[in-house]
């Protein structure tokens, strides 16, 4: 039992020894095992491609393309155009004033662009009255014929009816009433100036469509609205032959008559006393009357309205307009070169019209306001 006991004990004993060394030959194996496992590289197998066989594309034979061609033909020979042309003298051409036309501040806030497409057509002495096509801020003007009835028959009225017509009219507050009984047309015309020169009295009925029959003893009467984008100050220049006046909200501020005498006539309640007026002439040795000052408030609309008649022969209806702190160049009478009065730019056609029957350098058709709100 004892002897047993003691092998026992030697195998116990030398147990860690035989366990270190199956542990160091493990170890030994399994660095073989990976050492063989991370230095082996496997090649993989390369894969080969072979191209696939050639296309044969069969070959078509081309045609050579065959065109016609016509025989080359001559251009016809054309009419030769000759034009002649009308050159303007230089003292004829009238250039802005850049200072008071508002060019110089820039075309949108001066206001002077202009859409010509837009403006009527004006091709004879008749136009000057007006266009049958309105733009929306100009003057429509109503013909009162004083010598037809209202049914259009002639009356056989005179002068003496028609010089107490029109003074019934000035001195009832301009009531459009006083001429009820008499012909009216039934065609308006619309103006953006009053610039009629020494013409024949016929011009105005013709202009409205309506037989002249000896061309005098009519009216016309234009209304529409005056307003200025800036505050200003001025007054009109004006010439009436045989009258013409002008009302702004409801006041008189000219009357202009071919003589002074025509004032007297008509009892008009407006009476100027400005030292210029009947100092210069304009046109055909028409004498100029001189109006009230006028202010405009910045976009301010005020009505104006404007009379006119002739008793018969020659007739001329102008309208300038001067404003206040402006200096003007001058004329060959030492008076002021002013630009006419005008709702719209004039277009070359109407300035060619009005600039046909008068003197040049005697008054501006392209400067000077333009009374309109934009």
């Amino acid at each position: 039992m004892k002897r047993l006991i003691k092998n026992t004990k030697k195998l116990i004993k030398g147990a860690p020894t035989a366990v270190v060394v199956s542990i160091l030959f493990h170890a030994g194996l399994f660095a073989l095992a990976g050492a063989l496992v991370i230095f082996t590289i496997v090649k993989p197998k390369e894969i080969e491609f072979e191209p696939p066989p050639p296309v044969k594309v069969p070959k078509m034979p081309l045609k050579k393309l065959q065109v016609k061609m016509k025989k080359p033909t001559k251009p016809k020979s054309t009419a030769k155009i000759t034009a002649v042309v009308n050159r303007p003298d230089l003292h004829d051409i009238q250039f802005p004033d850049l200072a008071s036309s508002g060019i110089g501040a820039g075309l949108s806030s001066g206001g002077e662009m202009v859409s010509f497409g837009d403006m009527p057509s004006f091709e004879d002495e008749d136009s000057l009255m007006g266009s049958e096509k309105s733009i929306g801020n100009d003057l429509e003007g109503t013909y009162y014929d004083i010598k037809r009835t209202r049914s259009g028959n002639y009356n056989g009225s005179g002068w003496d009816t028609y010089a107490i017509v029109v003074a019934k009219f000035l001195n009832n507050d301009w009531d459009l009433s006083t001429f009820a009984q008499y012909y009216k047309s039934p065609k308006k015309l619309y103006a953006t100036c009053v610039m009629v020169p020494n013409l024949s009295s016929s011009t105005a009925p013709k202009a409205f469509g309506e037989d002249p029959a000896g061309g005098g003893r009519w009216v016309v009467y234009y209304k529409g609205k005056l307003v200025y984008p800036e505050d200003i100050t001025f007054r009109f220049w004006v010439v009436g032959d045989y009258f013409l006046g002008i009302r702004v909200d409801k006041q008189d501020v000219m009357f202009a008559g071919y003589r002074e005498s025509v004032r007297d006539l008509f009892s008009t309640p407006w009476r100027g006393n400005d030292p210029q007026k009947y100092l210069y002439y304009l046109g055909h040795g028409t004498q100029l009357d001189v109006g009230d000052w006028i202010t405009l408030k910045a976009g301010e609309a005020k009505d104006i309205e404007i009379v006119m008649g002739d008793e018969g022969g020659l007739a001329a209806f102008m309208i300038l307009v001067e404003v206040e702190g402006v200096e003007y160049p001058q004329n060959k009478q030492a008076g002021p070169i002013l630009p006419v009065f005008k709702v719209e730019n004039l277009s070359h056609d109407q300035i060619d019209a009005i600039y046909r029957d008068l003197p040049p350098n005697e008054f501006c058709l392209t400067n000077g306001p333009v009374f309109r709100d934009y």
